[in-house]
């Protein structure tokens, strides 16, 4: 597992060449590409299709032949191009997003602490509400029931964020918290900027059977911006996942934290 930003990095070539970074995201309902990289490779469009991501960004849909992590190759897949320069910015930056929902079928283990990426034939087991947790399919993107002081709200793990965990704006209202929010920047997404407040919170945040540290979370209308009638779910990011190893099984919606 490389890493860009608190985002975790794999190594994808495409159709043979590259490789070319991409950050494999939990968070992402679909692999997306750089304009400049498809230009770079010669992709063509799909005749008579047109893409729009979820948060209404026009886009160019193109059919990849192989791309290829390791010795993972996925074939024949359908990916969005689209201007990415203003998210991911600098000489080091990715050139696209690679979704975890590819893998359907195996079990995509991100394993923080080793700094590992794998992929292996298998399944989850039922959940548990302990580690296991299963999501349904009007989620797009894994979802977990959180608990924030006392409250439960339904949380996306998202590994392409790095923040620890971001609420709903409305959530620095109607929460104890510890001290005032406070400004603390602005969130910068494919479909524009948004504010972001940050807080502490009074009363445990916890996940099945871990209790989790978090000094501070951000409130911010990220999933509001990026998928309408999203906006009621929170956010997951790195400063959380890095102390687990979390198993996606996309095929059967579950995900499991050790």
């Amino acid at each position: 597992m490389l890493d860009w930003r608190g985002r975790p990095l794999v190594e994808v070539t495409i159709n043979g060449r590259g490789p070319y970074r991409f950050i494999l995201d939990t968070g992402a309902s679909g692999t997306v590409i750089g304009m400049d990289l498809r230009e770079e490779l010669g992709l063509p469009a799909v005749a008579g299709v047109s893409a729009v991501t979820p948060s209404g960004v026009p886009a160019t849909r193109v059919q990849v032949e192989q791309m290829r992590m390791g010795k993972v190759v996925l074939k024949n897949s359908f990916v969005a191009a689209m201007d990415l320069s203003g998210v991911l910015r600098g000489a080091d930056a990715p050139r696209g997003v690679l979704s975890a929902a590819s893998f359907s079928g195996h079990l995509l283990i991100f394993d923080y602490p080793g700094r590992r990426i794998q992929v292996r034939k298998g399944q989850l087991g039922p959940a548990d509400g302990r580690r296991v947790f299963e999501y349904t399919a009007a989620d797009l993107l894994p979802t977990v029931p959180l608990r924030v002081a006392g409250r439960e709200i339904p949380a996306h793990i998202d590994s392409g964020a790095s923040a620890a965990l971001t609420l709903p704006s409305r959530y620095k209202d109607e929460l104890p918290l510890r001290d005032k929010p406070v400004e603390a920047g602005r969130a910068r997404t494919v479909s524009g900027e948004t504010a972001v407040y940050a807080a502490g919170v009074a009363g445990a945040i916890v996940l099945g059977e871990y209790e989790l540290e978090i000094p501070q979370v951000r409130f911010a209308d990220i999933r509001a911006a990026l998928i309408p009638g999203k906006s009621e779910r929170a956010n997951i990011g790195y400063e959380v996942l890095r102390r687990f190893v979390v198993t996606m099984d996309s095929l059967n919606r579950r995900i499991r934290f050790d």
